[in-house]
């Protein structure tokens, strides 16, 4: 008979060295969400590998821990940047104004809100964004110019960010927002 060594219990943390929810740095929050996307790539990697193992259960647990505190910070984020969605009437609200927008341009701008200083490729956000793999690249930059197009109306034109032969992003500094605490 084989010797079993005592697991311990998945971690629990209320959050990592160096965190601090109260930051008013949008820069710093993107930083978060950006640790916080890649720790929870990792495990998921590590989960999809690991087949039937005991620890199953705890890395589940740990991701779920990953999870919550991404959408924390993604949230902070978005009330730092004073941006609201109202996903029900896809109506942009920002400085005191409001944009209405289409299904597509609200799906497509609260994906980038949620994944600050993160490029994706037109299929990433086809994909990502809309869930329409269908959809060609000339139709997603489109949407996209139509959009930066629309947010440069109430001041935030320049939230949306091309980089060249990686894709579209948002800025980390929305409309001038607030960098440093």
């Amino acid at each position: 008979m084989e010797a079993r060594i005592p697991r311990e219990p998945a971690q629990t943390w209320s959050q990592l060295p160096g965190e601090d929810l109260t930051t008013s740095a949008l820069p710093e929050v993107a930083g978060w969400i950006s640790i916080y996307e890649e720790m929870g790539a990792v495990l998921r990697s590590v989960i999809s590998r690991t087949d039937g193992s005991a620890d199953m259960d705890g890395l589940r647990r740990n991701l779920q821990w990953i999870e919550e505190r991404l959408g924390v910070w993604r949230d902070r984020h978005a009330a730092l940047a004073g941006v609201a969605i109202d996903r029900k009437d896809h109506t942009l609200i920002y400085g005191g104004k409001s944009l209405r927008l289409t299904r597509r341009e609200a799906d497509l701008l609260d994906f980038l809100l949620r994944h600050p200083r993160t490029s994706f490729t037109s299929k990433q956000l086809a994909t990502l964004a809309w869930q329409n793999s269908r959809l060609s690249d000339a139709q997603v930059r489109t949407y996209i110019m139509r959009l930066r197009g629309r947010l440069r109306d109430i001041g935030l034109g320049e939230s949306i960010t091309v980089v060249r032969n990686r894709g579209y992003g948002m800025a980390a500094n929305l409309g001038g927002g607030k960098t440093g605490s």
